[in-house]
């Protein structure tokens, strides 16, 4: 009896290992693709600039991060400045 005893756990911890070094193998696996993509991105030159700002009429987008396609670089920065949000500049030209 002691002998079927002694098979059941080591069968048991050898599960156990090969359990625990699939979920460590599927962990790092998950997580390296995994990165922080604002290192990416590109933050805006809204230098001096307020809330009250004109901006310029040209048509010039960019994507900001949040989604949204903005006409030009300072109406991002306006934006920014009226909701107290860090966009970051995806990528230039719609998104």
């Amino acid at each position: 009896m002691r002998q079927h005893i002694r098979l059941f756990q080591e069968k048991l911890s050898s599960k156990m290992f090969l359990r625990t070094l699939v979920l460590i193998f599927l962990t790092l696996f998950f997580c390296t693709g995994a990165e922080d993509k604002s290192r990416l991105y590109r933050r805006p030159s809204c230098v001096g600039m307020s809330v009250t700002q004109a901006c310029p009429l040209n048509y010039s987008p960019v994507c900001g991060s949040d989604g949204v396609t903005y006409p030009n670089e300072c109406s991002l920065c306006v934006h920014r400045l009226e909701k107290n949000a860090d966009i970051m500049i995806v990528v230039d030209g719609p998104c």
